[in-house]
């Protein structure tokens, strides 16, 4: 694997977690009180004007925690951060299990009745299905 490559892989990964981030902010502010509850959980979860009720404000906040998770493995597996703990091929699975669920959480973001849910939240699975892919695909192996 050419350094080029490593550095592509690197960058995309990068971007992924930036991705991951950013929405694990926004389910942050949905557990804090941000009105868009309507734009989530496919439009089911019971909303007070637009808030979400505590148990669906508990799930944001899980969601933040996988979002972070999802960028920290990224970030692991493109070999941006190091975890001596962990083996490649662990790392390698892992990354093919999050592209799996994060093309599933696709679907259901672009089947999903609210616009920010069906055109941001499903155009950011997307992207980060595809990212994830080639994260696994193409990351240098690790030890």
């Amino acid at each position: 694997m050419t350094s080029q490559t490593t550095t592509t892989v690197q960058t995309l990964a990068t971007a992924g977690a930036v991705l991951a981030v950013g929405v694990a902010g926004f389910q942050s502010a949905l557990a804090l009180g941000l009105p868009l509850g309507d734009a989530v959980f496919g439009g089911r979860a019971p909303t007070v004007n637009g808030v979400l009720t505590a148990p669906f404000r508990l799930l944001a906040v899980a969601q933040a925690l996988v979002l972070l998770a999802v960028a920290w493995l990224l970030l692991v597996r493109a070999g941006v951060v190091t975890h001596p703990a962990i083996g490649g091929g662990s790392l390698t699975m892992a990354t093919w299990v999050l592209a799996g669920f994060l093309a599933l959480n696709t679907v259901g973001n672009l089947a999903a009745p609210h616009p920010v849910e069906r055109w941001i939240m499903g155009t950011i699975t997307l992207l980060l299905t595809g990212i994830a892919v080639v994260v696994a695909l193409r990351a240098p192996a690790l030890a």
